[in-house]
C-alpha cells in the first residue's frame, strides 16, 4: 500500500507496542501519519492535550540519554506528566520480575508504563503482568526507533514502498523491529551480515509475507542500488563498515540511516558521518514524534481525528 494514499482512522487496535511482529501495515501507517501531523501542528503554535490527566512511568538505566529526554519531552508536549524511575542491575530485575509490585505501580494511577533497558524481555515480561499500555524504547533495537527510521525515510523519499533497504550489521543487536518495520511497509529488504548470523528463521518467514527478504555477506554487492542503507553501530570489522567507496554502489541520493549515537569508523566511515547523505541526526528527531503518536494512541485511547 502506498503511505500517500492511506487514509487514517486516528485509531488503532492495540494495546502495546512492544514489537512490531504483531503490527500490520495499516497499523503502522496509523503512527507515522499521526507522528506527521503533530509535528506539523505543534511547528504552529498548536498545544495538545492527548494525554491529560494522564502518568506515563519510564523504567530506565541511564540518568542522562538521548531517548529519556525524548520520552519525557514528548509526554509534557501531550499535557501528560512523566515519570522517571532510574534503577540498575539487580534493583531493575527485581522491581520488573515481581508482578505484584508492578501491578501495584499500575494502581497507583499509572496509565502506561515505557520500558528503556537493554532487554527486550523486560517489556514483553511486563506485557503480561500488568494491565496497562507497555512501550519498549530500547534505544538499539525497539519498535520505536523503527518507526522513526520509518518516518525520516518517508520524508526524505517521499515514499515508502518499492524502495530498496540494505541492513548492515548483526541482526541480533538492531532487534526483529526494525526488519519488521521494512518488510511489512513494501521495502525490498536486503540483510548484509557476516555468516551465520542471520536473523531467526521466524522472522525471514514472516517477512516473507510481503516479499522476498535477501540475505548476503559481501557489503559492496548488498548495497548495489539501494535507495536507504541502514548501519548497526555493533563493530563487526572494517568489511562491514560502509564508506564513500561502498556508497558509490547504491543509488546517488541514498540515505544512510544509523540509530545513536555513533562512533566513527567503526560501522560508518567519518566521511559519511559527514556527508549530506547521512541522517542520523533527522532520524533521531523524529523519535519525539513517534512517541507522541504510539502514546496518543494507546494510552490516549481518544479518536485523533
Amino acid at each position: 500500500m502506498d503511505v500517500n494514499k492511506f487514509s487514517p482512522t486516528g485509531a488503532i487496535n492495540k494495546k502495546h507496542l512492544v514489537t512490531l511482529a504483531n503490527y500490520s501495515e495499516d497499523e503502522i501507517y496509523e503512527i507515522l501519519v499521526f507522528a506527521r501531523d503533530i509535528a506539523t501542528r505543534l511547528s504552529a503554535g498548536e498545544k495538545l492535550a492527548f494525554l491529560k490527566n494522564k502518568y506515563v512511568s519510564l523504567i530506565t538505566k541511564r540518568s542522562f540519554a538521548r531517548s529519556r529526554i525524548a520520552f519525557e519531552t514528548a509526554v509534557t508536549k501531550l499535557g501528560g506528566t512523566p515519570i522517571v524511575s532510574t534503577m540498575h542491575g539487580s534493583e531493575l530485575e527485581t522491581t520488573i520480575g515481581d508482578k505484584l509490585t508492578m501491578e501495584a505501580i499500575a494502581g497507583y494511577g499509572v496509565n502506561a508504563i515505557v520500558v528503556q533497558t537493554a532487554e527486550a524481555t523486560d517489556a514483553e515480561h511486563l506485557e503480561k503482568a500488568v494491565n496497562i499500555p507497555i512501550i519498549n524504547a530500547n534505544s538499539k533495537s525497539g519498535p520505536c526507533e523503527a518507526l522513526a527510521a520509518l518516518l525520516t525515510v518517508w520524508k526524505l523519499k517521499g515514499k515508502l514502498s518499492g524502495l530498496k533497504i540494505t541492513m548492515v550489521g548483526d541482526p541480533s543487536v538492531y532487534g526483529d523491529s526494525f526488519v519488521y518495520a521494512f518488510a511489512t511497509c513494501g521495502f525490498d529488504v536486503t540483510i548484509v551480515c557476516p555468516e551465520g548470523k542471520n536473523p531467526p528463521d521466524e522472522i525471514i518467514n514472516h517477512c516473507n509475507q510481503y516479499g522476498d527478504v535477501i540475505i548476503c555477506q559481501d557489503l559492496s554487492d548488498g548495497v548495489k542500488d539501494a535507495d536507504v542503507i541502514f548501519v548497526s553501530n555493533d563493530g563487526l570489522g572494517f568489511e562491514y563498515v560502509v564508506d564513500s567507496t561502498v556508497l558509490t554502489g547504491a543509488k546517488p541520493d541514498a540515505i544512510v540511516l544509523h540509530t545513536l549515537p555513533v562512533i566513527a569508523d567503526e560501522s560508518v566511515a567519518e566521511d559519511v558521518i559527514n556527508s549530506k547523505q547521512f541522517v542520523a541526526l533527522q532520524q533521531a528527531l523524529h523519535l519525539p514524534e513517534i512517541e507522541m503518536a504510539a502514546l496518543s494512541l494507546l494510552v490516549g485511547k481518544t479518536k485523533t481525528y
